[in-house]
């Protein structure tokens, strides 16, 4: 059997939701860079994904709203992303992402915030990455 927190959700039967501040959910991010810094390279990771179209960027309130065109299974999803000062002063990252209309991801929301995360680690380098 597979552990819940290798399967994204403890529901299964339910629309795939990959939330990083729930519990089953992948770990966010904490970084030792400047809030700017990460800002700015999520910008540039979002605008330059392929069928990603970015809805809304609101950097006073540290919120990314994407949607994602996806084609096996053909629909929408919804990718939203979060980056805030936490209270040590640090950049803190979290995701949601999720799939429209009730239907089944196949994992397309759990690979989508895993290659976000990923996108990251890279860019600010494993030294800039605070575990918690």
């Amino acid at each position: 059997m597979i552990e819940e927190s290798r399967r994204g959700s403890p529901d299964s039967g339910r629309p795939h939701v990959v939330d990083t501040r729930k519990p089953f959910g992948p770990e966010g991010r904490t970084y030792a860079a400047p809030f700017a810094a990460v800002w700015d390279l999520l910008d540039a990771e979002i605008r330059g994904r392929r069928n990603w179209e970015l809805v809304h960027a609101d950097e006073e309130r540290g919120l990314f709203t994407v949607t994602c065109r996806c084609f096996m299974p053909p629909g929408t999803d919804d990718l939203s992303v979060w980056v805030c000062l936490d209270e040590d002063g640090l950049t803190r990252v979290d995701l949601r992402s999720s799939a429209r209309g009730g239907r089944r991801d196949f994992g397309a929301n759990q690979r989508r915030v895993h290659s976000i995360i990923r996108a990251l680690d890279e860019a600010l380098g494993t030294g800039n990455r605070v575990r918690r």
